[in-house]
């Protein structure tokens, strides 16, 4: 395994189950969190209207609070039927392929390109990685998962330190960012130009990437 560069957090070896286990309960941990903020700002406003906790001199207050109502509740709507169920499938999509694939590979010099293209309020990112042996990767569509939303820095932190690798690139694949504990999903971003590579990669590898739901473009 080629020797990672001396920064900060950077290990020899990175667990994939650990890996795993721990973006389930990043993912759950965040949009329980959002939830309860959105409910909050939902509930809270007519719960006091209803207590006459505002009578009197306070009652001033509802009307500077009342918009959170409506806030809270399109937050919640779009957190349950937008941002929740994409993020399973992202979710998923990582935990299929670090369930066949361990990061055995790291690649210490990362190429950042961000496209011109935007998808949902965050440009599209794109990374070319290279390896101690000067070896090139394809060109890689990354998406963070989970999602930092689109007003936050769009490439993690440290990821120009080198990114571990987990996957078979032609397919696609996690990149893991040890500084900053960032997961990527990738695929190739000339997908057809790839397809000869994939085709001729042989039973075993081919059988792996569909396991592991790397056979077809991931998103």
């Amino acid at each position: 395994m080629p020797e990672a560069p001396h920064v900060e957090h950077s290990s020899p070896a990175v667990d994939a189950e650990q890996l795993r286990k721990r973006l389930t309960s990043r993912v759950a941990r965040r949009f329980l969190a959002y939830g309860a903020a959105f409910a909050i700002m939902a509930s809270g406003p007519p719960s006091l209207v209803e207590s006459e906790a505002l009578d009197g001199k306070w009652h001033w207050v509802v009307y500077v609070i009342a918009p959170f109502t409506g806030i809270g509740i399109m937050g919640l709507i779009v957190l349950l039927f937008y941002r929740l169920p994409s993020a399973v499938v992202m979710t998923r999509a990582c935990r299929k392929v670090l369930r066949q694939y361990s990061f055995d590979e790291f690649w210490p010099q990362v190429e950042k390109k961000s496209g011109k293209q935007s998808t949902k309020g965050r440009p599209k990112l794109t990374l070319r990685m290279k390896n101690a042996e000067g070896e090139r990767s394809p060109l890689m569509h990354v998406i963070e998962v989970p999602n930092r939303g689109a007003r936050r820095h769009p490439w993690p932190e440290g990821i120009e330190n080198g990114v571990w690798v987990a996957g078979d690139l032609p397919f696609g694949g996690i990149a893991f960012v040890p500084s900053s504990g960032a997961l990527l999903l990738m695929h190739p971003e000339k997908w057809d130009r790839l397809a000869s590579d994939r085709e001729s990669a042989g039973p075993d590898r081919i059988a792996k990437a569909e396991q592991a739901g790397l056979a077809r473009r991931v998103f």
